[in-house]
């Protein structure tokens, strides 16, 4: 049986969650970035 540790945290669950926040927000700011780069980009 495996050792129970209160101390321990497990802290992996919230690595999942920002990589796909903001690969949610850069998704969303993709077509904005490519307005900004055809604008400026001539």
């Amino acid at each position: 049986m495996a050792h129970h540790d209160d101390n321990f945290k497990d802290e992996s669950g919230i690595v999942p969650i920002i990589v796909g926040i903001v690969i949610l927000v850069g998704m969303s700011a993709l077509p904005a970035t490519i307005g900004w780069i055809q604008a400026f980009g001539n």
